[in-house]
């Protein structure tokens, strides 16, 4: 029995026979009784550190044994050893699959759940599992944006809080959008940018440059380093007066974000439907560095190939591209007659750019 050769030489006889006695047993419930003393017992053998070979030789138990076992077991192996080392991934990630009021905690502390496993969770879990994983030690990147695209005003909140959380810039974006009608958003923005640098140059990058989503006041504040005074008058203001709920364009924003995923594409596609003209052109703008009446010229030209090639760079869909060269017909005057040409050859260069992918893949 596993047990017994994990903690043989640390128990008594006593505890031993009743290891075999149970082992022997074929009623569930004497099973869990098994998993829990095993549990217990491991927790008090590697009260420092465990090996290897006993992490993995306790973990290959309990998972050998899970599906006969208590869920008030498996709520104690949560409740004992989410925070710590002492049980494998696929444990970990064994555990993670109960009920959602079950592994917040796992969620939230646990070193050993892939970052996989936190994308899957942040598409398909609930508000309290998305708030435990925005405040984890650390919370990468592309979990950050599959929180942001599907979390309550609150995950954001926790977020911005968490100074170990990375924000990539669709995540800011999206965070200068959702404050536009949130002061606690606004103020907690400001906050991390005194904190966090990378943030802060980040938010600095986007007002210099004109970002028509920044509110005014914590672009002002940003360029001319009155963070702090911001963070405090916007506090002064959130103790006086109720929060905004949820705006209808945050929903809507939501909406055209597949399964959690912030990408360009998904921002370009929500802007376009909006008909903000400044709003587009800036997007489209950022990445590559140019100016706005530049821009603007690209978008007016006919067959660009410049255009083409930084909406290529940019992974932007074919779908998006015909939504955009229809946009650009009524707002930068691009001739309608040559939209079903610009959409095919889109397509076929989008096709191409596929197809020298796979080939480059295959040769790695």
């Amino acid at each position: 029995m596993a047990a017994v050769v994990l903690f043989g030489e640390f128990m008594t006889d006593d505890i031993v026979d009743q290891f075999q006695s149970l082992a022997r047993e074929k009623d569930p419930s004497a099973r869990s009784l098994l998993v829990r003393k095993v549990a217990a017992e491991y927790v008090r053998r590697t009260g420092h550190e465990p090996t290897d070979a006993e992490r993995e030789l306790f973990s290959s138990l309990v998972l050998d044994l899970y599906d006969q076992i208590d869920l008030s077991v498996r709520r104690d192996i949560i409740t004992l050893l989410a925070r710590t080392r002492h049980i494998s991934t696929p444990l970990a990630e064994k555990l993670a699959g109960e009920n959602d009021e079950l592994v917040t905690t796992l969620y939230e502390y646990s070193p050993m759940l892939s970052q996989e496993t936190l994308l899957q969770a942040a598409r398909e879990r609930s508000e309290s599992v998305l708030r435990a994983i925005a405040r984890r030690q650390r919370v990468p990147e592309p979990v950050v944006d599959a929180l942001m695209s599907r979390g309550q005003n609150e995950v954001v909140c926790e977020l911005l809080r968490n100074l170990g959380s990375d924000f990539s810039s669709n995540a800011l974006l999206l965070c200068a959008i959702i404050c536009q009608t949130s002061l606690e958003i606004q103020s907690l923005m400001a906050a991390r940018g005194l904190a966090d640098q990378v943030f802060q140059q980040r938010m600095r990058r986007h007002a210099e440059q004109g970002c028509p989503f920044l509110p005014d006041p914590l672009s002002r504040a940003t360029l001319d380093g009155t963070l702090e005074q911001l963070v405090a008058d916007m506090e002064a203001r959130l103790f006086q007066t109720d929060e905004l709920s949820d705006d209808p364009t945050r929903d809507e924003l939501l909406v055209k974000i597949n399964l959690g995923e912030l990408t360009f594409d998904n921002l370009l596609e929500t802007l376009i439907s909006k008909e903000g003209k400044e709003d587009v052109i800036w997007l489209l703008k950022d990445a590559p560095g140019l100016s706005t009446n530049a821009m603007e010229h690209l978008l007016a030209s006919e067959t660009n190939r410049i255009l083409t090639r930084l909406l290529l760079e940019q992974d932007v869909s074919v779908k998006t591209f015909a939504a955009l060269t229809k946009w650009r017909v009524e707002h930068v005057g691009f001739p309608t007659r040559h939209v079903h040409r610009e959409v095919e050859n889109y397509r076929q260069s989008m096709s191409q750019k596929r197809k020298s992918e796979k080939q480059m893949h295959g040769a790695i």
